[in-house]
């Protein structure tokens, strides 16, 4: 939709607003929701041992305004799961950040206060890295790891590894042979790119559709944070050990010449434009909804 028509979007929406009583204004339908903190989701998850690693993306192609969704992201889906469940968090770019393992989480289990100076890195994005010093440096049992518990790794990450010395294939054979369970959460319209979605199929578990989740925008995690803790949850008795001999995965082919990838400015301008159309249709159901309730 171009510039012209979004601009007759806005002028229908004043129009309208003014036959409605409760004083709509433009800012109302373009404030970004904020991710609710219930835990209603507890009562439906079994109770199962779990040591999840959120392995989340730091780097500079992120915004500060993303990176809050993505800590919100964290905390509501630690909140959503019952208490035999225990978290630890690595923050990567071109290096690393240990926030809190799980013996930090064990003396303090409270998400909100460990989320709380969680600080952006910037930087480049290595992510096979991350997955590597994630499984070797924090899934053991002196830093809280349990032998009894499903081993996961939440990687969530805003697009293609850039400057990272590891290959996927090397660091995932590893962590299959570790038994761990890999979810890749791929956020924003980077994910548009076909070798993007193969970056998030070579660093997921099998079968990948039960394994990888895409958010448009930042602010539709909510919802992912909900599709994450039921696959989650739906899985049982994985622990290490269990897991058969590692799953080959597909290479990422190499870029053919004259290929290039997005351009990240283009796509954030062009995520922003989506997200704000999203809002403004929701509101304009809603006046609709109230205009068809006074008639009647």
């Amino acid at each position: 939709m171009g510039a012209f028509a979004v601009f007759i979007v806005t002028l229908l929406l004043f129009g309208t607003a003014e036959s409605v009583d409760d004083g709509f204004d433009l800012s109302d339908a373009l404030a970004g929701p904020e991710l609710p903190q219930g835990n209603k989701e507890k009562g439906r998850c079994p109770n199962d041992a779990r040591d999840i690693i959120f392995v989340i993306d730091g780097s500079s192609s992120m915004r500060s305004s993303e990176f809050m969704h993505l800590k919100n992201f964290v905390t509501h889906t630690m909140k959503s799961f019952p208490n035999n469940t225990q978290f630890s968090l690595l923050q990567y770019s071109s290096r690393f950040q240990e926030h809190f393992d799980f013996k930090h989480f064990q003396r303090n289990p409270d998400p909100d206060h460990l989320l709380s100076q969680v600080k952006q890195l910037g930087g480049t994005t290595h992510t096979a890295s991350a997955i590597r010093h994630a499984t070797r440096d924090l899934l053991v049992p002196h830093r809280g790891a349990r032998n009894t518990a499903t081993k996961i790794l939440v990687i969530v990450t805003d697009g293609l590894k850039t400057g990272d010395p590891l290959d996927y294939a090397e660091v995932v054979e590893a962590a299959e042979r570790a038994g761990v369970v890999r979810f890749a959460v791929g956020v924003g319209l980077g994910f548009i790119s076909t070798t993007a979605v193969q970056e998030l199929n070579a660093m997921a578990s099998r079968p990948a559709t039960q394994h990888i989740l895409h958010a448009r925008h930042f602010t539709d995690l909510q919802d992912t944070a909900r599709q994450l803790q039921e696959k989650i949850c739906s899985r049982r008795g994985t622990v290490t050990g269990e897991r058969g001999p590692a799953v080959p995965q597909p290479p990422i082919p190499p870029k053919s010449p004259g290929t290039c990838a997005p351009d990240p400015q283009v796509l954030r301008k062009l995520e922003q434009v989506l997200s704000d159309l999203d809002r403004i249709g929701a509101k304009l159901d809603t006046l609709a909804n109230k205009k068809c309730g006074r008639e009647h």
